[in-house]
């Protein structure tokens, strides 16, 4: 019903514009329909949690987003979009533990792989979490955010060239996302610090005296 519904083309486009209120109405307009199959309605109950998000009602978007899970509990995402908002809400433990059973459930689920290595990486375990976000990458190389996500990640190890590629792949596939957005900036920018640290290092090797080498004395012979 989804694809047929003109309303939710119409509400999506909205949401792409940034008529977040108008977006909003329409996805409760939809809500209201009894007629709406459980899977659609469960969408909606997302989407909604993802505008209140949004707009900073971290405990509207919760209420919704724990509807969409009990609407349809197979949905990663929901899930993933329900820690997210705890994590905004300051429990990052609830966060942590719901993405765990989320990755025991759907351990080949690319979204649940990907947000356990990102959550494993915040929390210190950068080597299993890196290769985690990695290998979600390679089952969903299209996926904007992982690679956003991957770029920041890049950079957290210092590594600005990855970053750029990470980022300037995400930009190509969803240039109007704002995380999108926001995540390249950072990696242009981060490219020119370490640019600009490895020219001050180039000039600095140049303008220092060669060391003179001092001849070493022979062994004398007793």
């Amino acid at each position: 019903m989804r694809k047929g519904d003109k309303r939710f083309a119409q509400a999506e486009q909205l949401w792409e514009e940034g008529e977040f209120e108008k977006a909003m109405a329409i996805y409760q307009t939809i809500l209201a329909d009894d007629n709406i199959p459980t899977m659609a309605r469960a969408i909606v109950c997302e989407y909604i949690g993802r505008l209140y998000i949004g707009a900073g009602e971290v405990a509207a978007a919760e209420k919704y987003l724990a509807a969409a899970v009990k609407l349809n509990p197979e949905g990663v995402e929901h899930y993933v979009q329900l820690a997210n908002c705890l994590c905004l809400a300051g429990r990052q433990e609830e966060a942590w533990e719901m993405i765990q059973k989320l990755y025991q459930r759907f351990p080949e689920h690319p979204a649940g792989i990907h947000y356990l290595g990102k959550m494993l990486d915040e929390r210190g375990e950068h080597e299993r979490g890196f290769d985690l976000m990695k290998q979600a990458i390679k089952l969903d190389p299209t996926n904007e955010r992982f690679l956003a996500d991957l770029s920041f990640a890049y950079m957290m190890r210092g590594n600005a060239g990855a970053a750029m590629i990470c980022s300037e792949e995400a930009m190509a596939l969803k240039p109007d996302d704002e995380v999108v957005q926001f995540i390249h900036e950072v990696a242009r920018e981060f490219e020119k610090q370490e640019e600009a640290k490895r020219h001050k290092a180039r000039a600095t090797a140049r303008t220092q005296p060669a060391r003179v080498r001092q001849p070493k004395r022979k062994a004398s012979h007793l």
